[in-house]
């Protein structure tokens, strides 16, 4: 059971301010990721934490799902003049300074609330999200349990045949399995590629069909209880061109040398450049257009950010990562294989199971 309680404790003391503000707005935190992690609600509101106390509010239309969701609060309803009622909140505590979230406020609405507070706003970058980082065991088993939904979705898929269905069918069905299995939606918006469109690290699923002798990449993710999942295959539906049969033996190597390099102490740099060195003698450098990995989490991408050539950070044990080297040659295709890695203090712990140790092949 989330410890709620202990996460606002833990965030007041890693900071150097009397007072924390938390706003979840219309196009200011989307998904309320910061409000989920301290509360359990995700709506509309905002929170005001001190030392001595949490001062919660939700929005008239929600405050029945606030009290639903976070029952331990007193919750107080937001009222119609958001900047004024938040203002309010911040006085009724009496803070002098009190943080922000730049990453998490509009400007807009960081202005309007200066114009009515009192208390002196700090800047800061995204204190929630850098507590976040690191999960309890609740949370990673949440991510466990959307990765088994993510794989459980695509093997239906996979067992009855794809070739001569539109890339965006193959993604409605997916999305419908996710949901039929206990998710409550997808992490992101489903990428299926067909073709020469596995080449599109992003690509967007069309009504185009998946013919015979193409690859096809499924970059794909539920979301169970708040937190999402992140798995790449790319299968192929018959026989293709030995180039990208070579290719997947090529990025299959990198990903195990990256998900290898995952450990405690060891920056994103370094974990990029094992799964890159693969690549680099194998040829494919200059096909290799993003980095390792990233952070998962209640957010598809979230802290630690991408892990690049230049990412210095360190991963520390509690850290939930993918890792998801891949190779992209235009006109052609390309293949990703991407996981979901929890690192211990023993190392990498590689959550999703779907297998990968030879090239997929479909009808």
């Amino acid at each position: 059971m989330m410890n709620y309680a202990d996460r606002r404790g833990r965030l007041l003391e890693s900071l150097d301010v009397d007072a924390f503000l938390v706003v979840n707005l219309e196009g200011t935190d989307p998904d309320g990721p910061s409000m989920r992690y301290l509360t359990g609600y995700a709506g509309y509101g905002a929170l005001v934490l001190t030392p001595r106390r949490s001062l919660p509010l939700a929005s008239r239309t929600n405050i029945g799902q606030a009290m639903h969701d976070a029952p331990d609060l007193e919750w107080r309803v937001l009222d119609w003049d958001y900047p004024k009622a938040i203002a309010e909140a911040v006085d009724d505590c009496r803070a002098e300074r009190i943080g922000v979230a730049a990453r998490r406020i509009g400007f807009s609405t960081a202005r309007a609330l200066g114009a009515q507070m009192k208390t002196t706003i700090v800047v800061l970058e995204d204190p929630v999200a850098e507590l976040r980082q690191v999960k309890d065991a609740d949370e990673v088993a949440a991510i466990r349990r959307a990765t088994d939904v993510t794989e459980r979705a695509l093997t239906d898929l996979l067992r009855g045949g794809i070739a001569g269905v539109t890339e965006s069918e193959l993604a409605l069905q997916l999305e419908f399995a996710m949901r039929r299995l206990g998710a409550e939606g997808v992490a992101f918006e489903l990428i299926v590629a067909g073709g020469a469109a596995t080449a599109l690290p992003h690509h967007r699923p069309e009504r185009r069909e998946i013919h015979r002798g193409e690859a096809v990449l499924f970059d794909i993710g539920a979301r169970v209880d708040g937190y999402c999942s992140d798995i790449t295959r790319t299968v192929f539906v018959g026989d293709v061109e030995p180039e990208l049969r070579r290719v997947y033996r090529v990025v299959l190597a990198a990903n195990g040398a990256g998900i290898e390099a995952l450990q405690p102490g060891r920056s994103g740099a370094e974990a990029d450049r094992a799964a890159r060195d693969v690549i680099e003698r194998a040829g494919y450098g200059a096909e290799y257009t993003h980095g390792l990995s990233h952070g998962l989490g209640l957010e598809i991408h979230e802290f630690p950010t991408s892990s690049g050539p230049h990412a210095v950070s360190a991963y520390v044990p509690g850290m939930v990562v993918t890792a998801e080297p891949g190779v992209y040659i235009p006109g052609k295709g390309g293949v990703r294989i991407e996981d979901v890695v929890s690192i211990s203090e023993r190392g990498p712990e590689v959550l999703s199971r779907f297998p990968k140790d030879e090239p997929i092949v479909v009808g």
